[in-house]
């Protein structure tokens, strides 16, 4: 039987949370990290690009759209693995 987590009296720790401290660049820096990052992973998802480089999700969400847009970058929605 699994041990459920209990709050008020509990031998299990809870998981911790990282704090990550965002880098602040200019728009086109970012995007060209994002360009180079995306050539050496090749299947990556875009929290894995924000955690990484340290980058603003919705930043992140913003410059891919704009590359896949722009022909950059391809999308691939195939989920297996």
């Amino acid at each position: 039987m699994k041990k459920q987590y209990d709050s008020l009296n509990s031998n299990i720790n809870p998981p911790i949370i990282e704090e990550i401290t965002l880098r602040s660049l200019p728009y086109d820096q970012k995007k060209e990290e994002i360009i180079e990052y995306c050539r050496i992973h090749k299947r990556v998802l875009m929290s894995e690009i924000a955690n990484d480089l340290r980058f603003d999700l919705g930043d992140v969400y913003e410059i891919i759209n704009e590359l896949i847009d722009d022909d950059i970058l391809g999308v691939r929605n195939d989920y297996s693995i």
